[in-house]
C-alpha cells in the first residue's frame, strides 16, 4: 500500500514539475501582425508584437532591423528605449511600433530611408527587445514587406 502511494506521489510530483509556465524570465516576444504588405509613399507602417514577461521589466529597449531582399537597397537599423511603467509580474501587452514610408512633413513617426536605385524594395523586419536585468528576447520575423518606388 505505501509503494502504491510512494509511487502516485512520485508521478504527480514529476507531472507537476513538467508543468511549464508561460511567462519567463527572459522576455517572449510574439509577431502579432502589420497593417498591410504594400505602401507608398506618405503611408504609415504599423506593426503588432505581442510580449509577456515573468518580472515585468521589459523596459529597457526594443530594437527593429530592415533586410532588404532587393540589390541597391539599403538595409535599416533602429533602436528605441521602452518608456518607463509600472512593472507588474507576469506582464503581457503588445508593442505598436511605426514607421513613415517615403518623405513627409507631417509625420510623428520616423521615416524609413526610400532605395536609392528608385525601385520597390521588397524586405522583412526583425525585432527583439531587452528588459531592464539585460535578458534579451528572441527575435520575431515579419512577412515580406513591399516598399513602392
Amino acid at each position: 500500500m505505501k509503494t502504491k502511494i510512494w509511487l502516485v506521489l512520485a508521478i504527480s510530483l514529476v507531472i507537476g514539475a513538467c508543468k511549464k509556465d508561460s511567462y519567463n524570465t527572459r522576455p517572449s516576444l510574439t509577431f502579432t501582425s502589420v497593417n498591410a504588405t504594400t505602401f507608398g509613399n506618405g503611408s504609415t507602417m504599423q506593426f503588432n508584437l505581442t510580449f509577456t514577461d515573468k518580472e515585468g521589466d521589459i523596459q529597457d529597449s526594443i530594437w527593429v532591423q530592415k533586410i532588404t531582399r532587393t540589390s541597391g537597397c539599403t538595409n535599416f537599423s533602429d533602436r528605441t528605449k521602452i518608456p518607463n511603467f509600472q512593472a507588474t509580474p507576469n506582464l503581457k501587452g503588445v508593442f505598436e511600433i511605426n514607421y513613415s514610408v517615403g518623405t513627409s512633413l507631417n509625420t510623428v513617426y520616423p521615416i524609413l530611408p526610400g532605395c536609392p536605385a528608385n525601385k520597390n524594395d521588397t524586405c522583412y523586419f526583425r525585432f527583439w527587445a531587452r528588459d531592464l536585468a539585460k535578458n534579451v528576447s528572441d527575435t520575431v520575423v515579419s512577412p515580406d514587406i513591399i516598399i513602392l518606388k
